[in-house]
């Protein structure tokens, strides 16, 4: 460890530790004229934001964490199944012409209509219709 960093900052999310004071601990085997306190705490903002947005959505849309499968051939097929379709879902939110139906949501109703036609043809075809050039 060459560094470590205290990094403090005022909570107000939901719920029963709704407000109040979090510190966090940064550490970073870096020394300081390579990595910088600044840098350093815009290392641990990308890594929240990451968490944040696409593993929270993994986590909730796709029951990620939820899953009892164990066995690791299992596992990472699953992965990369929710991983492709989550990111599926985003960009079909980024082209729906309709803003009310513009969620994850919006994009499993979408894909189950039709007898699961469409997300059939998703998945066979080479360009999926609804995809901007």
């Amino acid at each position: 460890m060459a560094q470590a960093a205290r990094q403090t900052r005022a909570s107000d999310r939901p719920g029963p530790k709704s407000h109040g004071i979090e510190t966090d601990w940064l550490i970073t085997s870096r020394p300081a004229e390579r990595f910088s306190a600044l840098q350093m705490a815009q290392a641990d903002r990308a890594h929240w934001g990451i968490e944040n947005g696409f593993h929270l959505r993994l986590d909730v849309t796709a029951g990620e964490d939820r899953s009892q499968v164990r066995h690791p051939t299992s596992v990472l097929n699953l992965a990369m199944i929710r991983r492709a379709v989550l990111s599926l879902g985003i960009r079909w939110i980024q082209a729906c012409r309709h803003r009310r139906q513009a969620t994850l949501q919006g994009f499993y109703d979408t894909m189950a209509s039709d007898h699961r036609r469409k997300a059939l043809s998703l998945v066979t075809s080479r360009k999926a219709s609804w995809l901007p050039t």
